[in-house]
Order: structure tokens, then sequence, then C-alpha cells
């Protein structure tokens, strides 16, 4: 079998509303369960050109953003290893990756998820090339993705989804993420406007970070507080009760950075303005009494969730601000990646 072609997908970050922080024992096996908002404009842009030969010795190359990144490479020959068994050609398989972000990379937009779940569903269409498949199968990319990045498992599909194994949704698990679908139209369509306080790097690795939760003091009862939160989260979708999304929505922003605060060295990733934003988004909520609740990845910046109906108000309210930042970044509910191209021939 001799075979080439080339493959390409945008695959969008994700914001978990309820937060994956720390491990158990075994591969990307999540603590708790998670629960996020797959969004629309923050995107990975990846492209495979591949070339299958029998007894070819497989090889890898990793473009980023038009750079060889042998840091990226590294951690993708790992993945590939990890994955062969579901696609046992890789053994035999020549790729040239080249990705790009359309934002800030590593500054808690989650950008592993995109580029892991991008990388995953381009070798899913290899693979049904290679078996003559109509379509992958989507727990099959979730789960090779969460292989990379755990987070990434999310962003397979949207616009609500959840992972991590819970009595609370049937269906769940450790090994792929699930789309929620029962939720009111009010979370149908909600603008995610992103509060760049930083553009640098992270200066800790979230996969560092999630390390700190082994004999965390917090840790069993993080695990109690998930249970809460996701209880009332999935009621407020499913009931439209944006008092309580937005109630669950801060508490497990603050209390994702409340275990960072109070981990062995005191992981901190919050700046002076992250704060600032705060304190002030509060105060104008309070205020114009105006729907819009903040959450923060592994990172300076802050999402700022609002109904489509208050767009102009928020809009206004952040252009007013005296906080300074670098800018905004506007998003809003996705519904997945998008297949760019997919070409191959035989020779």
């Amino acid at each position: 079998m001799n075979i080439k072609g080339k493959v390409s997908y945008s695959s969008p970050s994700n914001i978990a509303i309820v937060k994956y922080w720390g491990k158990e024992p075994g591969d990307q096996i999540p603590m708790n369960s998670s629960l996020s908002m797959t969004l629309n404009q923050c995107r990975s842009f990846t492209t495979i050109a591949w070339t299958i030969v029998e007894n070819l010795v497989p090889s890898l190359e990793v473009w980023f953003e038009g750079v060889r990144n042998p840091e990226i490479e590294t951690k993708t020959k790992k993945w590939l290893e990890k994955i062969t068994d579901f696609y046992p050609w890789l053994a035999n398989t020549a790729l040239r990756v080249e990705t790009r972000n359309n934002f800030p990379h590593s500054a808690g937009i989650a950008s592993s998820a995109s580029g892991m779940s991008a990388l995953a569903l381009c070798l899913s269409a290899i693979d049904n090339h290679v078996r003559q498949k109509e379509s992958g199968d989507v727990f099959l990319q979730s789960n090779t993705a969460r292989l990379g990045s755990g987070s990434a498992s999310r962003s397979v599909t949207g616009p609500w989804v959840l992972w991590g194994e819970t009595p609370l949704f049937r269906g769940s698990s450790h090994e792929y993420a699930v789309k929620v679908t029962d939720v009111h139209p009010r979370f149908a369509q909600l603008h995610d406007t992103i509060i760049i306080v930083d553009k640098e790097p992270k200066s800790i690795s979230s996969r560092a970070g999630h390390d700190l939760m082994d004999g965390h003091p917090w840790r069993e009862g993080r695990i109690k507080q998930v249970d809460k939160n996701m209880t009332l989260l999935l009621q407020a979708l499913k009931e439209g009760d944006w008092k309580a999304f937005a109630e669950v929505t801060e508490n497990e922003a603050l209390s994702l950075h409340a275990l960072m605060f109070a981990s062995q060295g005191g992981m901190m990733l919050w700046k002076g303005n992250t704060v600032e934003w705060i304190h002030y988004l509060r105060q104008q909520r309070e205020q114009t009494g105006v729907p819009m609740a903040f959450t923060l990845d592994a990172g300076a910046n802050i999402h700022l969730l609002y109904p489509m109906q208050a767009r102009e108000q928020v809009e206004n309210i952040l252009q007013q601000s005296p906080v300074s930042h670098h800018g905004f970044i506007y998003d809003g509910t996705g519904t997945g990646p998008e297949k760019i191209s997919d070409v191959y021939e035989e020779y």
C-alpha cells in the first residue's frame, strides 16, 4: 500500500465552566468531571501531509506558525506512540504537520485543546481513507485527543460538552467527552469576550499544574465541590437559569485559582490587572444589572460570558473600563471543528 495525501482541519478551543484540574493514576485520567462550552472563533488550523509506504521508517516534522518546533515535535512523537494501537498504519507513515493559532499561544486560552483536537481529527480523516470508512468515530477522536491533552477531548464537538465519568450524566467517561444536549434555548448561543490581560506564555504549564494536585490538602474537598457544581450547572443549562449558571461559573473560576494558590510553592497565574478587571466587572454588574459572568482558564486572561441580547451593554462596559489590557477577542458558542480539505493519491 503506497498512498499519500494532505488533510486540513480547523478546531476550536473551549472554555471549561466546571474545571478539570488534577489527575488520577493512568494516562490522562481526570480527577474530576468537567463541562465546557465550545468556542467558535479561537481556533487552531492544522494541515498534515502524509505518506504511507510499506516498510517505511516513520518520521515526523512539526512546524508551528512557519517555524519548525522541536519541543512540540517531541511531544507529538510521544502522543503518536500512544495511539499507534488505534491507527496501526502510523508505523509506516511519514508526517509533516503545519499548525497555527489565531489567538495567543500558552496564555490560558486552551491552545492545547484546539491544537491536539485538530491533530486527532486529521489522523481520523487519514484513517477513514486507509480503512475506506465514510466517517470517523467521534468517541475515538475524543479519546485520541485526550491522550495528548485532556481538555482537547472536549474540542472535537460542541456546543456543550462533558468529559469525565460522573453518575450525574449517563454515558460519561474518563476516556472521551460527550455532548450535553438538554440545554435551554437561552444557552444555545452565548457571547464570550476574552479580555487579554497578558499576552505572554504562562510561567508554568497546565501539565505541571495538574501534578500539583497530587497530595493537595484540598483534593478531596475539590472532588465534592465538583459534584455539587456539576449538579447545579446541568440543572441551570436545562432550565435556562442564568443566575445559577453565573454563580457556578464564577465559583469554579475562583476555585481553580485558589487550588493553584494553595499548591506547594504557591502557583500564581493571575496578574495585577486580572484582579482589577474582576473587581470592575462585578461592580458594573451590580450597578447596571447586566447579565454577565467571568471565568478563567489556567492563565491571567478573563472570559466574559453573556447572552446575545446584552452585547451592546457589555461592549460599553468593556470600552469604558479604566483597567488596562491588550485588547479583546470577541468569540461565542461554537459547534465544533471544520474540515478544510482532504486530498490523496495512490502511486
